[in-house]
């Protein structure tokens, strides 16, 4: 391994890790909110609250930034799952500063979710900048690309609605619905690297100011998406059950955008061996996660 795929790794492993405390603390503030103030006025009231603004500063600033330099290096479909290794600072955080509490099955899944972003990331199923630049120039990606993205975005409608009208699994549902908006975007960060220089720097292609107009549409509004709802489930589920139920779908993503978006074939055997079982523990953890729906309760 190069220097640069183990930067690109180090820096996916320390967004990971400021986007879940960030959201520990998110979460913290959640349930100091009344129940009764949690219906009105809800993001407002979370905006005036410094604790809140850290977590997301270090969640969208740091974490974002980290995240952004990591898919530079080493692409789409190797991130996600290295980010997820932040679980355990979830785990541990959820327990130690929002007394959440884990049930024994709920521990056997953060452990199936931390070996199959490990068998993931062993996989080594890196995608460059160049070979994502270069692919958006053939009409067939750029196809692929919208069916991907469109399926993403009714995925999400359908599980939001269902989340809405399922009040016993409300949290859960929504959680695993949110993992979709996160999905669109960890995706689009990639296409917008691959222009977004040119484009500023006046030599873009009329293709490639679409793509980066898209693209930043797409990253503004997921993020936004992402944030609220994330939010919102909060209200409903433990923080130590919301995210990693959330990560199926971030996880299961990337593979799609290997084999499907831009129909690269994998360095080895060993890498798809490792691909498979780790989109298995994946599955299996969100099982074990999502299975336990706990009401929030305040912490006074």
């Amino acid at each position: 391994m190069d220097g640069k795929y183990l930067l690109g790794v180090a820096l996916a492993v320390l967004s990971g890790i400021c986007f879940q405390f960030g959201l520990v603390l998110q979460k913290k503030v959640v349930n100091e909110i009344p129940r009764e103030a949690r219906e009105q006025r809800f993001m407002r009231t979370l905006l005036t609250k410094p604790l809140w603004i850290t977590g997301f500063i270090l969640e969208f600033g740091v974490g974002s930034i980290a995240f952004m330099l990591a898919q530079g290096l080493i692409g789409p479909a190797l991130v996600p799952g290295l980010m997820a290794s932040g679980l355990i600072v979830l785990a541990i955080g959820s327990v130690q500063i929002n007394r959440e509490t884990l049930n024994r099955a709920e521990y056997v899944g953060i452990g199936l979710m931390i070996f199959g972003i490990l068998s993931l990331g062993l996989s080594q199923l890196g995608i460059s900048i160049e070979v994502v630049r270069e692919a958006l120039t053939h009409s067939d990606t750029v196809r692929r690309i919208a069916i991907f993205s469109s399926t993403l975005f009714l995925l999400w409608t359908a599980t939001h609605v269902l989340s809405l009208r399922d009040r016993n699994r409300k949290g859960i549902l929504m959680a695993f619905s949110n993992g979709f908006p996160f999905s669109l975007s960890n995706f689009w960060i990639s296409p917008l690297l691959a222009v977004i220089f040119l484009v500023l720097g006046g030599k873009g292609s009329f293709g490639q100011v679409v793509i980066f107009v898209i693209a930043s549409v797409i990253l503004v509004g997921a993020n936004v998406l992402g944030v609220r709802q994330t939010q919102e489930a909060f209200k409903f589920a433990q923080a130590s059950n919301v995210i990693p139920v959330q990560q199926v779908s971030i996880q299961i993503s990337p593979i799609l955008v290997y084999f499907y978006v831009f129909s690269l074939t994998p360095p080895s055997r060993i890498s798809t061996a490792y691909m498979i079982g780790g989109v298995l523990l994946i599955i299996m953890s969100g099982f074990l996660l999502g299975r336990r729906q706990s009401e929030i309760e305040a912490i006074e």
